[in-house]
């Protein structure tokens, strides 16, 4: 008899599971092996240790009877995701590389949100099945249950996608509907454990079906697994313990030795069994160094009876004993489940701030015949299916969301009394449409305060309005007309956002970002080191260290005014520059882990790439741009759950674009929450004062450290920018009105760097600004030849371009005059004169990205300096 046996020192359960499967991951099967047959004979009924066995027999490469074991566990639980890779694994070194190949999916379907190290390269489906797993998975429970319903219409003998709907029911609160699934159903084992789990969860007086339970899952590891990441319905037993036997001496490196310590044998007055000494199975063949699981019929025992204990101690072990590797492993292991245990408490998602539920109405609008020509009939009921998902979840967090598609009479009714007629996809009729249900929601109460276009250019066309300055754009692509009532179009009255679909026939683009904003809403963010810390809130403020969620990047010419606009954010937000960065040479882990990353680099009409340019004087630089960033740079670390804010010019452009050829439809594809930037060509500064695009991002900067939703931030960021323009010059001049239309919003306008703790309130409450152009005035103009223009003037105008433009000291000029709305005395100027200049610079890759400046002078002074982005 061992000294644990004559001491009954006992162990508890967890630990001695936890150590098994250590033992596995170090490469020690012979240790693991052991343990488990000991265990098996314990607990005879057991589905876990049949697991181990076959991991253990598959490590010590016999693969053939690790397949029996394995297909062994699945019939008492057939949605064992480990069981399922563990069956793959063995099936593959036998040759059945099909049978593995199935067997690697059905592992990734029960574990989707672990199938990146339980099933590597195989990704979680992205069927209805697997999205509605994951759902489930995630605690979407309303989701999940129709992309369940889907799944079981097009397989309808899956049993196992059955018990995942019935489920599904039961935590979305239809109990009915979930005990009428379940009893219909025919199942051709209703004793396996899942069915069983199912009955327990359903009919809480079936103590027996509990029982049964827990014969299957002594430790109760399986059955969290299966309700997470809600808890049990009903107490599982407490943790029990076993008595310690000479199997488990191997496993002495792999314990937890802060876990473990000296139990005192049990008396009479206790109120526990303790589990009868172990019976020692017969040895394994020497293999190797360690000992090794041989085949099934070497070591079959017979089980032994076993009873249960309340205890849950370990035997104690010097903390010398221990491996230091090991120690730090187990550390390690252990932080990361607890974390997963803290993520599966989080709260839900508060209210959206800012919104009266009983009054803000959103409408998502797109075309069903557009989306079916472009996905098919399949690919469209899918995007629906999703749509009406984020509709679902974003209702619970208080906004009034309707699906519309302009060319589907039923969908454009929302309410009694509010509806619109079916309209052709085109811009002006869209917009009509809108307006019409606005105005319908007016009459009642409500307000249409957010508008969400489904589908890229060819589905929901853009607006072409006309470009108000000298420069490569034809026209300005706007979505601005979508959110307004009348037929102004230069502030909008509502918030407006657009999911882009990538330009190609398939719909995963339009199924990423609209499971990402579903997850978004429910409560799920990223998972990194610095999101987790910096969500602490600070005392003072009761807002998280904005300085870890963000960070910006800029080409180095630009930096003082990309400074500023950070500034607006946190004074402590990193700014890297590009030079002395290049893509080839860009630290990514500078862009990664943030939750908002700003952009203020160069872009080009139809090329992927942004670009940098160094601060000096031209033409004493390189005249090469260098490149800055490439779309496959983006990645989930840098996107999931990120804000993008970019200045570059044609930084939105969706023309021609794919995910492999655009940065932001590369970054919603990685999980991206939204991303703010131009259709054409935008303007800024090289410094103070801020004008175009810096300036409207810095106002935009302001509202997102508020924890004001994208959306919200952006249209505010208008309002401010125009009212500020208005107030320095008593008019809104051409590079104003185009930076005002040309900034689009691509994904959830709800999108917010932090939760806010503001409570929901009229979305007009704060809308103090008035007095403001929306609608372009026409003013007189006059194109000068240069031998028109006063000498001074030209002089200065040439000065400023030889500072700004490689070749401006010798470029030609487009001069316009135009009237002064500002003049209020006769000795003040009565115009204006904008001198207009571009050129084409190279790139280091061999492309050209065009360079266009407008300085403005009035009287003798340059009060104004607009460069392309």
């Amino acid at each position: 008899m061992t000294t644990a046996e004559s001491s009954l020192e006992t162990i508890a359960l967890p630990n001695l599971v936890r150590a098994i499967e250590l033992a596995l991951r170090l490469g020690d099967p012979g240790a693991a092996w052991r343990a488990a047959h000991a265990l098996r004979r314990a607990f005879p009924e057991a589905i876990a240790p049949q697991v181990w066995l076959g991991q253990a027999l598959l490590d010590a490469g016999n693969a053939a009877v690790a397949v029996d074991y394995f297909r062994r566990a699945l019939r008492l639980n057939p949605l064992d995701a480990v069981a399922w890779a563990g069956l793959a694994g063995a099936l593959a070194r036998t040759g059945q590389e099909k049978a593995a190949a199935a067997a690697l999916s059905r592992a990734a379907l029960h574990d989707p949100l672990g199938s990146a190290a339980l099933a590597p390269g195989i990704a979680p489906e992205q069927s209805s099945a697997g999205k509605g797993v994951e759902y489930l998975r995630r605690g979407l429970a309303e989701v999940a249950v129709a992309e369940l319903a889907a799944a079981l219409a097009r397989s309808p003998r899956r049993d196992d996608l059955r018990l995942y709907y019935i489920e599904a029911l039961r935590r979305s609160g239809d109990l009915a509907g979930a005990r009428q699934a379940f009893v219909q159903r025919t199942l051709p084992d209703a004793g396996h454990l899942p069915a069983l789990l199912v009955r327990a969860a359903l009919y809480e007086y079936d103590t027996a079906a509990q029982r049964r339970c827990a014969d299957y899952d002594p430790d109760g590891r399986l059955t969290r697994r299966f309700f997470a990441p809600d808890s049990p319905p009903w107490m599982l037993s407490p943790p029990l313990a076993v008595h310690w036997s000479e199997e488990f001496d191997p496993l002495l490196p792999y314990l937890d030795a802060s876990a473990a310590q000296r139990v005192p044998p049990a008396t009479s007055n206790d109120h526990t069994h303790v589990t009868q000494p172990m019976v020692a199975p017969k040895r394994l063949p020497e293999t190797s160094a360690r000992q090794t699981p041989a085949t099934e019929a070497d070591h079959r025992q017979d089980p032994a009876p076993h009873s249960s204990v309340a205890h849950h101690h370990c035997i104690e072990q010097p903390e010398s004993a221990v491996d230091p590797e090991i120690k730090n492993f187990i550390a390690v292991a252990e932080r990361v489940r607890q974390r997963l245990i803290d993520d599966s408490r989080a709260a839900p998602r508060p209210l959206v701030p800012y919104v009266d539920g009983r009054t803000f109405t959103q409408v998502v609008l797109s075309s069903r015949a557009a989306l079916q020509q472009r996905f098919g009939a399949d690919g469209f009921a899918a995007v629906d299916r999703r749509l009406q998902q984020y509709a679902t979840v974003l209702q619970r967090r208080g906004v009034m969301v309707h699906i519309c598609y302009c060319d589907d009479a039923s969908s454009l009714h929302l309410d009694e009394g509010i509806a619109a007629a079916p309209a052709p996809a085109e811009p002006g009729a869209l917009r009509d449409l809108l307006r019409t249900l606005s105005g319908a929601l007016s009459e009642r109460g409500r307000t249409l305060g957010a508008a969400l276009l489904i589908g890229g250019d060819e589905i929901v066309p853009f607006h072409r309005l006309p470009n108000p300055l000298p420069d490569d754009d034809i026209v300005v692509l706007s979505d601005n007309p979508y959110a307004t009532d009348d037929p102004a179009y230069i502030v909008p009255q509502r918030m407006v956002a657009r999911l882009p679909d990538g330009n190609t026939n398939d719909p995963s683009l339009l199924f990423a970002q609209l499971d990402r904003l579903t997850a978004y809403h429910y409560g799920s963010r990223p998972q990194s080191s610095r999101s987790q810390r910096s969500f602490g809130r600070s005392p003072v403020r009761n807002v998280p260290e904005l300085d870890v969620l963000s960070a910006g990047y800029c080409a180095e010419i630009w930096k003082e005014a990309s400074r500023a606009v950070l500034d607006a954010l946190t004074p402590d937000a990193p700014l890297t520059s590009s030079p002395p960065h290049l893509a080839e040479n860009l630290d990514l882990r500078a862009l990664r882990d943030r939750r908002l990353l700003y952009f203020n680099l160069h872009g080009a009409a139809g090329l992927p790439n942004f670009y940098g340019q160094p601060d000096a004087v031209w033409p004493g630089a390189a005249t090469r741009l260098p490149v800055a960033l490439r779309p496959d740079q983006i990645d989930a670390a840098a996107a999931d759950g990120v804000l993008f804010l970019s200045e570059a010019c044609y930084g939105a452009e969706l023309t021609g674009r794919t995910v492999d050829t655009s940065i932001p439809l590369r970054a919603l594809a990685h999980g991206a929450l939204a991303f703010v930037g131009a259709t054409v060509n935008a303007y800024g500064a090289l410094t103070d004062p801020l004008i175009g695009a810096d300036l409207l991002f810095q106002h935009m900067m302001k509202h997102l450290a508020r924890g004001e939703p994208i959306g919200r931030a952006l249209h505010q960021a208008r309002l401010e920018f125009a009212q500020e323009m208005y107030r320095r010059q008593g008019f809104l001049d051409d590079v104003d009105i185009k930076t005002l239309i040309e900034f689009v919003l691509f994904g959830d306008p709800w999108g917010a760097l932090y939760d806010a703790d503001v409570e929901p309130k009229p979305w007009n409450a704060d809308r103090t600004i008035v007095a403001l152009e929306r609608m372009p005035k026409p003013r007189a103009r006059v194109v000068l030849d240069e031998t028109e223009a006063p000498r001074d003037a030209l002089q200065r105008a040439r000065a400023v371009l030889r500072r700004v433009l490689p070749h401006g000291a010798a470029l030609p000029l487009r001069i316009t005059a135009q009237l002064n709305p500002r003049r209020q005395r006769k000795s003040d100027p009565e115009r204006d004169l904008i001198f207009s200049a571009r050129d084409h610079v190279p790139t280091i890759d061999g492309q050209y990205v065009a360079h266009t400046a407008h300085v403005t002078i009035s009287g003798q002074a340059v009060v104004k300096v607009a460069l392309t982005r």
